[in-house]
């Protein structure tokens, strides 16, 4: 039971993710192309019409690269978002923004809003790219996908 007598939810997309998680996926050595254990991520698609329906899915993160890939049942393309353009100001949720950051990003395939603390992906972004100049690989930055 959780301190004000109601269990937490576990394994929600928006639960707080820790920066131990993001770094473990890197740590390891894996074969080519294999990420780590994805982390729970919520995507929607930023247009004209009101209210788009978020979608579950989550963050495959490999050097070089950070691909959202939708659950299974979920119907959308995966989406690079290692070069995605981080857009200014940060959308809050709800009346509480402490517990629910969105990050609007821009990326070939369209704006999206990412159900993550905008400070916490600019760093996975650097940590992806980071890993890939350490393994010789091409780092991930502002470019064709």
């Amino acid at each position: 039971m959780g301190l004000f007598g109601k269990d937490k939810k576990q394994g929600q997309a928006s639960d707080w993710i820790e920066p131990a998680q993001l770094l473990a996926q890197l740590g390891a050595p894996r074969p080519p192309g294999q990420g780590g254990p994805p982390v729970p991520a919520r995507l929607r698609l930023m247009t004209g019409v009101a209210g788009p329906d978020w979608l579950n899915g989550a963050l495959v993160l490999t050097p070089g690269s950070i691909v959202w890939q939708p659950d299974a049942g979920v119907t959308a393309q995966p989406v690079e978002l290692a070069t995605a353009t981080i857009l200014p100001g940060t959308t809050f949720q709800g009346r509480r923004p402490s517990l629910a950051m969105v990050t609007e990003v821009e990326t070939p395939a369209g704006r999206f809003q990412l159900d993550l603390d905008p400070q916490l992906f600019e760093m996975t972004q650097e940590l992806v790219a980071e890993e890939a100049a350490k393994r010789g690989g091409p780092p991930a930055g502002p470019g064709p996908l």
